[in-house]
């Protein structure tokens, strides 16, 4: 595979999200590999928090994924927007057992538990 397949492949598999070096390779050559070949044009910015690398695209980098993105949409491999398929009139949605009207289950419903889950999930990104 020539190094610009390389790069294509590896800045859509990190996308907008940030990946530890162990989500890029469980192999850890090949993911000192991948990122010095990323970092090599800069497109990716490199964090350590801890013993962990996270890695997540550059400005550099989020604008060759856009493009990338915008040349799947042309060939047709995803669409632009996926179209909502409404229900029709008259005819209810069939919804889960023990699902409240908002889309959460009642246990979940005012579980004190949610809110230090996503305050842990903020704090190992650093927002």
């Amino acid at each position: 595979m020539d190094e610009l397949s390389r790069i294509v492949f590896w800045v859509w598999r990190i996308g907008e999200s940030e990946k530890s070096l162990v989500e890029i390779s469980k192999n850890v050559e090949k993911a000192r590999e991948v990122l010095e070949l990323l970092q090599k044009y800069s497109l990716v910015d490199v964090k350590k928090k801890g013993r962990i690398f996270l890695v997540s695209l550059s400005d550099k980098g989020f604008g060759v994924y856009k493009k990338i993105r915008e040349i799947r949409e042309i060939v047709g491999l995803e669409p632009a927007s996926q179209p909502r398929i409404q229900p029709e009139r008259g005819v209810a949605e069939p919804q889960a057992e023990g699902l409240e009207p908002g889309g959460l289950p009642s246990f979940l419903v005012g579980n004190p538990w949610l809110g230090v889950l996503a305050k842990r999930g903020r704090e190992r990104l650093g927002l």
